[in-house]
């Protein structure tokens, strides 16, 4: 595990999955009244990224979704000089919203790849993810005695 992650972890990859934590946390919150959330990203993510959060507002059908992200992946390669920090956060854009919009548990995903998680994603998923979580999820994914111990000034609940 730690060997992926001193390998491939980066920033970008880390604000990728800040930004999927939060989007989750609003999509349990309001459903997607309040998407596609602020972002910032250089191109060419933040206009991969805005497609993809497009087609979970739009409820897309995860064959059209996932055909046209690939072809846009595919564009993107063709017309860009990409490093591998790149492609992998543009992969991670397309399977982190596909999983998100139509998996029965949006979390499964994103915790089965916590071993690309970098220190600031799981700094943020321990002070606000985890406690923002459903009681539900939380006990599904075994989160209770995590969130139940975490010291109450640590916690930034509104950090989403």
């Amino acid at each position: 595990m730690g060997w992926t992650r001193n390998r491939y972890a980066s920033e970008m990859l880390d604000d990728i999955f800040i930004y999927f934590m939060r989007t989750i946390l609003h999509l349990q919150e309001s459903g997607i009244e309040k998407l596609p959330l602020k972002q910032n990203f250089t191109e060419p993510v933040h206009t991969y990224l805005n497609l993809a959060m497009d087609f979970i507002i739009e409820g897309e059908m995860p064959e059209t979704s996932e055909l046209i992200l690939k072809s846009e992946y595919d564009k993107i390669l063709k017309n860009c000089d990409c490093n591998t920090e790149l492609l992998l956060c543009l992969n991670m854009i397309r399977e982190l919203s596909c999983h998100i919009h139509y998996d029965a548990d949006m979390c499964d995903y994103i915790f089965n790849i916590g071993n690309l998680w970098g220190n600031r994603v799981s700094e943020y998923a321990a002070v606000t993810f985890y406690p923002n979580l459903s009681i539900e999820m939380q006990q599904k994914h075994h989160l209770t005695e995590l969130v139940d111990r975490m010291p109450a000034h640590m916690l930034r609940l509104d950090n989403y």
